[in-house]
């Protein structure tokens, strides 16, 4: 016997019973995913099933082998490991729908300790389920390591963990030949050995918190979509610290993978009563490779989490920062503003500097943190009049912030009892050289209300349409006096954080928030929630460098979140008659592949240069519709992804990004890199295309154009000849 308890378009929560009993199993799904639980008198709660809906193919826990298996989150509760299978009751079954979603509760009495609701929310056009927990103990104690979501799946023959390294170069899995840079994706076999992964000093500093599990060795593979192939991923929308474990049954147990990411660096002591919500975790299904997962889990993002932008989004912008650091005003801005606006910048932002004390001459830039008091020395009359200024050259105007911070020797608005302390020692890094600062703790409510009252006024009083909110280091708070306790400050810290981005949100729908926190440190989901951009990485150069960041942080992001720049660098100088246009081609199209940003002192290149950048911003504001919604692909091995010190596949990159369903002829991009001494030519087989369709395919640069079905595309490839060039566009025309 079955009944709909909720449904919303496709997704649908259906329970099942025996005729005439009360339910035992109930679904969550929709035609791409779902996922059966069970409720057993003497086993509590478990994973019945896990389904990808689009092939058939599903997963179950082997009960048999763990007794652990199946219980679908873990959390420890005063010393004790705690999950759904420790359940003694099943109080309640509730199911919702709101929007294009639909919601499925269950109540659990946990080991007679704990009321838990385990929650499980499905957008209607995902193939990925989001988990979370709400706990509220029957008597205090302590609550940590919260695993919102654990999978215990059989049937994979040769599992293969798949995960991605953080900003920094150290960590866990650092290899002998050097460490991997960030953004990588690993791959390595669970067969003989769990693998244990961690955030580190911040949510991505040595790994980010999202793997994904299928049976394909990537470091072999010809690039090509495998057969038949079936994975799942999983992801955290936490901004703190967190620690994450995968490991593998003996084969002559159906190689069953263990899967658990857990929220970690607190332990939050609980009064009886009391209610605590967990972070959220998704899950989520594909068949393929890893360019088909991050295709099911870009449509999660930008369905469920990304905030909705317009269609001319993201927007080029302009940033001051990597041009003159600290040292601007407005003589030294007005050229810069005067070439953006020719070169086709949409938004002219100006980075650290821009307040009291006045300081030019270092890249410290914590002078004068938390005063936020305009310049008047670098911006007479104010910054609204620079503002104006950019605007009436056809730019949004945008505006740097460092709220987490202050200047401990500037006074301010800010109280010396919000600073972040540490066993009552204020935390102070010692970067940037000279500095004498401090944090706020925003699990504070007065910080949140401080924060959001002058960040208001500044976008209120420079008009702003873009803010770029950074922080550039990090301290746990055990204060017990700013409304958490002294083991939980960094999760009520980070809880902080939102609070205020989604009050800003709130109050300034149109305010575009860039997420910069040292340059990729906090370039985590629940980040994305918040924010429209997200920059990865401080290195922007060489260009090689910058598509490797890309590359891997595309499997991830949706590449319209990945924010990188065009900057002044020694090794590509744009400054120099001598460099061929041809190189600056490449320049412009490696950050074509994700937000085009320009950083550089404009007035100091050459009329090439200048016109290069130029046609590729006008080609980026073409194919920007295509890249915000349409499927992007790795064409080639990117061998590098697995270590460094390895060449590409025949020293060539290739790219694409196809959305079939665009409206007009532009159907999609290819971008092809060549190092100067690879083969002229290559094939790149393509991927994506309807198969009966016909498609054109024109490069850019020799105007050659070649015409095939989907099919003939996809069986025959393309080729590509770049003797004299390092790198290529083609466009693809329906």
């Amino acid at each position: 016997m079955q009944q709909v308890l909720a449904a919303c378009g496709p997704a649908a929560v259906t329970a099942y019973s025996d005729t005439g009993a009360a339910p035992t199993r109930w679904t969550i799904a929709n035609g791409a995913i779902g996922k059966t639980l069970a409720w057993h008198a003497d086993g509590g709660l478990t994973l019945a099933e896990l389904t990808n809906l689009a092939t058939g193919h599903s997963w179950q826990p082997d009960l048999t082998v763990d007794p652990a298996a199946g219980g679908e989150f873990s959390l420890l509760w005063d010393g004790t490991i705690l999950s759904a299978r420790q359940a003694t009751a099943l109080q309640a079954v509730r199911a919702e729908t709101a929007g294009e979603t639909v919601t499925l509760l269950f109540d659990l009495r946990l080991a007679d300790a704990l009321d838990v609701t385990l929650g499980y929310r499905l957008p209607a056009a995902t193939a990925v389920i989001e988990q979370w927990l709400e706990v509220a103990p029957l008597g205090a104690g302590t609550l940590s390591c919260v695993a919102p979501a654990t999978l215990d799946l059989r049937a994979f023959p040769t599992p293969v963990l798949h995960w991605a390294r953080g900003l920094q170069s150290h960590g866990h899995y650092t290899p002998a030949s050097g460490p991997y840079p960030a953004y990588r994706v690993r791959h390595e076999s669970l067969e003989g050995k769990p693998i244990q992964l961690e955030s580190g000093l911040r949510s991505t500093w040595h790994e980010i918190a999202w793997f994904a599990l299928d049976s394909t060795d990537y470091s072999c593979t010809s690039g090509q979509a495998p057969a038949a192939n079936e994975g799942v991923f999983v992801g955290l929308l936490y901004s703190g610290r967190w620690t994450a474990e995968a490991s593998a049954a003996p084969a002559d147990h159906d190689s069953t993978a263990t899967l658990s990411l857990a929220a970690a660096g607190y332990a939050v002591p609980l009064a009886a009563g009391a209610r605590w919500q967990s972070p959220a975790a998704f899950v989520g299904v594909y068949s393929g490779d890893l360019d088909d997962a991050a295709q099911a889990q870009h449509t999660y993002l930008r369905t469920a989490v990304i905030p909705a932008t317009g269609a001319d989004f993201p927007w080029v912008q302009y940033n001051t920062w990597f041009a003159h650091l600290i040292d601007i005003d407005v003589d030294i801005l007005r050229p810069e503003v005067d070439l953006a606006a020719r070169l086709g910048a949409e938004v002219f932002v100006i980075d650290a500097g821009w307040w009291e004390p006045s300081r030019r001459t270092s890249d410290n830039f914590t002078t004068g943190l938390g005063r936020w008091e305009q310049s008047a020395e670098k911006f007479p009359g104010g910054v609204r009049v620079f503002a104006d200024s950019v605007r009436s050259r056809g730019m949004r105007f945008g505006i740097w912030v460092e709220p987490e911070r202050v200047d401990l020797r500037a006074p301010g608005t800010w109280k010396d009892r919000w600073l972040v302390r540490h066993h009552d020692a204020i935390v102070s890094p010692a970067w940037p050289p000279d500095t004498v600062s401090g944090w706020l703790c925003f699990g504070d409510p007065d910080v949140q209300a401080w924060a959001i009252d002058w960040i208001s006024r500044l976008v209120e009083d420079t008009g702003a349409d873009w803010l770029k909110w950074d922080s550039n280091w990090w301290g746990v708070c055990t204060c017990t006096n700013h409304g958490h306790s002294a083991t939980d400050g960094e999760f009520y810290q980070v809880q902080g954080v939102h609070a205020v981005l989604a009050e800003l949100r709130r109050r300034f729908p149109q305010l575009m928030i860039e997420n910069c926190a040292g340059g990729g440190t906090r370039t985590d989901f629940a980040m994305l929630a918040n924010s429209h951009v997200t920059w990865l990485h401080d290195s922007s150069t060489p260009s090689r460098r910058v598509r490797f960041h890309l590359a891997g942080a595309n499997y991830l992001f949706p590449p319209e979140m990945c924010n990188t720049f065009i900057v002044d660098a020694d090794d590509e100088p744009l400054s120099d008659p001598a460099t061929p246009r041809a190189n600056i081609d490449a320049i412009a199209r490696s950050r074509m592949l994700g937000a085009f940003g320009i950083s550089a002192r404009l007035p100091q290149w050459t009329d090439t240069a200048l016109s290069a950048v130029g046609a590729a911003v006008a080609q980026y504001k073409e194919i920007r519709p295509i890249l915000k919604r349409g499927r992007f692909y790795h064409l080639l091995p990117q061998t590098d992804l697995q270590c460094p010190t390895l060449p590409l596949h025949d020293e060539w990159e290739a790219y694409a990004v196809v959305d079939t369903g665009a409206a007009g002829q532009l159907q999609g991009a290819i971008w092809a890199f060549r190092a100067p001494d690879a083969a002229p030519a290559a094939d790149l087989r393509l991927r994506g295309l309807e198969p009966e369709k016909s498609y054109e395919l024109v490069d850019v640069d020799t105007n050659q154009s070649h015409t095939a079905t989907g099919a003939e595309w996809h069986a025959s490839g393309l080729s590509v000849n770049m003797a004299d060039r390092s790198s290529a566009l083609i466009l693809i025309r329906s």
